[in-house]
């Protein structure tokens, strides 16, 4: 993704305190020095002393103007990106973020997982989890490798049971250790947490009140007792191994999950603790995976995604409108949704820019897709046009006027074919390498714009058909597309396009592998089960169906295997294909005022 942006705009929004801690605030500070000068923070999600700290912290910021504190959303306000960082997110609030801008979420464990746009995943999440645009623990604001060698004994023990430690963890941990002798109280050093209060230690323990940040003490330490949370990776970043002690099962599950050792769930494990310190190598060695696993980053790039990121595609649907669709798949560059009420799925695009369609598409980029070029592929395209021409001109009759607009007419083959038969056609593309060939070599009157963009007055003025030939899933606003082109129909009129089929053979197999392996610039995936019911909205009656693109070897398991290697279970597997309409596209044909 490419570098961050600093003239855009963000809202960063964290949780802190009333049991959440400050790891989430403390992250958001960071980002916030590295995102640029038009930084907000919303401190809904804070208790009263992580709003004093974000305050103090903020005071302390030499940046001008520094980043404003909100209470509350103003009405209306947007911004390029809004951030959040807490552990657990409602739908409902998602729904209000939303219309605020683009939002993106880091670590989220809350139902508003299975909703938002972009998911960034820093930490190991719990078993069965949905998975995320992005997961990869060097996304981590962490300190570089100091210590490379296991300690020689446990000399130096720091324990810091977080920023607030609401259940009192710490004093509990101390008074154990000590009591069960594994260590002298001079070997300890506690961190009270600036959210944490006074506490009753041991005496002759050390106490370290409200640092700012555990990672310039982890380096004097040689293991740190923690719970799930930054501090445990920061000490592994820094070379000195952690050791679990958690307020709850569900820390307990999250360290189990990144490979921690740990010593009980509320109350201290003193066995378990004295067994893991006479096996310094197990300890050592998950300090030494985890630092060849995260590198040298170690946060570098975290506001270099977050700060370039923009989307290109909607949330709601772009056929029917509906919104709160449930994310079915993501990649890093893309996040899937299949709506509700009308089957289609949509795409939302992260991959930066919009892809162009320029010469080279239509040469290196097809031929590297197809094996040959689109000129090269033009007579094959236009033999598959001819039974397209003779579709519509069977659905036109007789008395048919005006011309076919084939929208993404590409380098002409369909409307070759159009004027084979007698038919007139008109060519629109956004290509002028395109565009030229078709006037110049087919003598085709066309002209370059976007559908969508392109005024009446320079289209045909009777037009009897509109084609979309592997064009309309191109489009992020579908259902703009299907109204203009609507429109621009007489009653009787033609409308056929072609597309993926989302209920072909490879998506039935494996919809993940599917989606992975579509186009990024493909917004739209259609079935043919509730296309009647979407063309119906725009006056359409469907009339034919033609499934297409018959793929024998893409079924699943045996039966794919054989179709590659005998030709009669080819043939076999083809007529079933045809049957079921398993083929992964499909043309369609509607005409205009017959709902």
């Amino acid at each position: 993704m490419a570098k961050a942006d600093t003239r855009r705009s963000f809202l960063l929004v964290p949780a802190g305190g009333a049991g959440e801690g400050v790891g989430h605030l403390v992250r958001c500070l960071k980002l916030s020095e590295q995102l640029g000068s038009h930084v907000s923070f919303l401190t809904r999600h804070l208790g009263q002393g992580a709003r004093r700290l974000l305050a103090e912290e903020l005071a302390r910021n030499p940046r001008r103007p520094r980043p404003a504190a909100l209470p509350q959303i103003p009405g209306g306000r947007r911004w390029d990106l809004i951030i959040v960082d807490a552990r657990r997110t409602s739908t409902r609030e998602l729904e209000e973020l939303m219309t605020h801008g683009l939002v993106a979420f880091l670590d989220e464990g809350g139902e508003a997982r299975n909703f938002a746009s972009f998911i960034l995943d820093t930490l190991p999440g719990l078993p069965g989890r949905s998975g995320a645009n992005l997961a990869d623990a060097s996304f981590l604001f962490l300190p570089r490798r100091v210590r490379t060698k296991p300690a020689k004994a446990w000399k130096k023990i720091l324990v810091s049971l977080g920023g607030e430690d609401g259940e009192h963890l710490g004093e509990r941990l101390a008074q154990s250790v000590v009591a069960a002798g594994l260590f002298l109280p001079g070997q300890l050093t506690v961190v009270e947490g600036p959210l944490s209060g006074r506490r009753e230690w041991p005496d002759g323990v050390k106490v370290i009140r409200a640092p700012h940040g555990l990672a310039g003490m982890l380096s004097r330490h040689d293991l740190l007792i923690t719970h799930f949370g930054m501090g445990a990776f920061e000490a592994l970043a820094v070379g000195i191994p952690a050791i679990l002690f958690n307020p709850s099962r569900y820390h307990a599950r999250l360290g189990a999950a990144a490979g921690f050792s740990m010593i009980g769930i509320g109350t201290v494990r003193a066995d378990a603790l004295k067994k893991l310190l006479a096996d310094p190598v197990r300890l050592q060695g998950h300090v030494d995976q985890f630092n060849e696993k995260v590198g040298s980053e170690r946060g570098k790039k975290l506001a270099r995604v977050l700060g370039s990121l923009s989307v290109v595609g909607s949330k709601d649907c772009p056929v029917c409108g509906r919104t709160g669709n449930v994310v079915i798949a993501r990649f890093s560059d893309r996040t899937y949704r299949r709506c509700a009420t009308c089957g289609t799925i949509s795409l939302e695009s992260f991959a930066g820019s919009r892809k162009k369609y320029d010469t080279a598409y239509f040469s290196t980029e097809y031929k590297a897709q197809y094996g040959r070029t689109y000129v090269d592929d033009f007579e094959s395209i236009k033999a598959a046009s001819r039974p397209r021409v003779a579709i519509i001109r069977r659905l036109l009759g007789r008395t048919s006027e005006g011309v076919v607009l084939d929208v993404g007419c590409a380098y002409g083959p369909f409307l070759a074919a159009l004027a084979d038969s007698g038919m007139h056609g008109f060519g629109l593309d956004v290509s002028p390498g395109a565009v030229s060939y078709v006037r110049k070599a087919l003598r085709v009157p066309a002209i370059c714009a976007g559908f969508e963009e392109v005024e009446r007055n320079k289209l045909p003025r009777h037009i009897a058909a509109l084609t979309l030939w592997y064009v309309l899933e191109h489009f992020p606003h579908t259902d703009g597309v299907l109204g203009k082109a609507t429109a621009l129909l007489p009653e009787g009129g033609v409308f056929a396009f072609s597309t993926p089929n989302g209920c072909g053979i490879s998506a039935r197999r494996h919809l993940q592998g599917f989606l992975l392996n579509s186009p990024g610039d493909h917004f739209t995936i259609f079935s043919p089960r509730k296309l009647g019911k979407i063309l119906a909205r725009y006056g359409l009656k469907l009339q034919r169906v033609r499934v297409t693109g018959h793929h024998p070897e893409r079924f699943p398991g045996l039966l794919g295997r054989a179709a590659g290697r005998w030709g009669a279970a080819a043939v076999a597997l083809r007529t079933v294909s045809v049957l079921l309409r398993l083929g992964d596209t499909f043309e369609a044909y509607a005409v205009k005022g017959q709902v």
